[in-house]
């Protein structure tokens, strides 16, 4: 198992990646299990339950605002991901079922949140992890032959909530598109930390969750770690 922090990567290509290191997973068993955080450039990616109902504005508007839109292979509806948020894409084979996989990767949120004192829950209703009303972190997985891919997005300033509230999609299936961030929900006269810092508490956080070891998380880019992994 390895973490990895990517920088910005481009959806498409973060989803291949997925795919490729979970095949690597099926061959060569669980020692090739790999943790991927990111940061994407503006765009909503639709689950599986997606519809065109979830796109309140067309693909042209869109794009003039800079935000691509694509499939995705996760389950849910539709979402966005962009500047200020941190996702976070475990390619690991389930050792308890999907629910215990999901609530492992709210919990690691809950902690890191608890961590700067901001009261999180994860609902199993409304899956997600939130502050009060405002969902804090999206979580929505794809699972083959009991490896999963996909993760969580944890909002971690007002930049990444911004969209939301602009009418330009339904949120998960909700219409108010309810957000916040770990900077939003800070107690007054805190300050976020260092993005480094926050990957390590996550990172170590969900790995425990995981009943993985701990392992330091490796800073590269998609290209250098395919080179290295030996794949496409």
């Amino acid at each position: 198992m390895q973490v990895y922090c990517l920088g910005l990567v481009d959806y498409p290509t973060c989803a291949a990646l997925q795919e490729a290191l979970r095949r690597r997973v099926q061959q060569q068993g669980d020692a090739a299990e790999a943790v991927l955080l990111c940061e994407h450039p503006p765009v909503l990616t639709l689950g599986k339950r997606a519809t065109e109902a979830d796109l309140v504005v067309d693909s042209a508007r869109l794009s003039a605002l800079g935000i691509a839109v694509h499939p995705s292979s996760r389950g849910g509806q539709a979402t966005y991901h962009g500047p200020g948020q941190l996702v976070v894409y475990p390619v690991v084979r389930l050792r308890r079922g999907v629910l215990a996989h999901i609530e492992a990767l709210a919990g690691a949120v809950v902690e890191l949140a608890a961590s700067l004192q901001v009261t999180a829950r994860f609902d199993r209703t409304h899956v997600g992890v939130w502050v009060q009303d405002k969902k804090l972190a999206a979580i929505g997985v794809q699972v083959s032959r009991r490896v999963a891919i996909h993760g969580l997005a944890l909002n971690l300033t007002a930049e990444a909530t911004q969209v939301f509230g602009r009418g330009l999609f339904v949120p998960c299936g909700d219409p108010r598109g309810r957000a916040t961030s770990l900077a939003e929900s800070l107690p007054l006269g805190s300050t976020l930390p260092p993005l480094a810092t926050l990957v390590e508490r996550l990172s170590a956080a969900l790995l425990t969750r995981l009943d993985r070891p701990p392992c330091s998380p490796i800073f590269t880019d998609v290209e250098l770690l395919s080179r290295h992994l030996s794949v496409q």
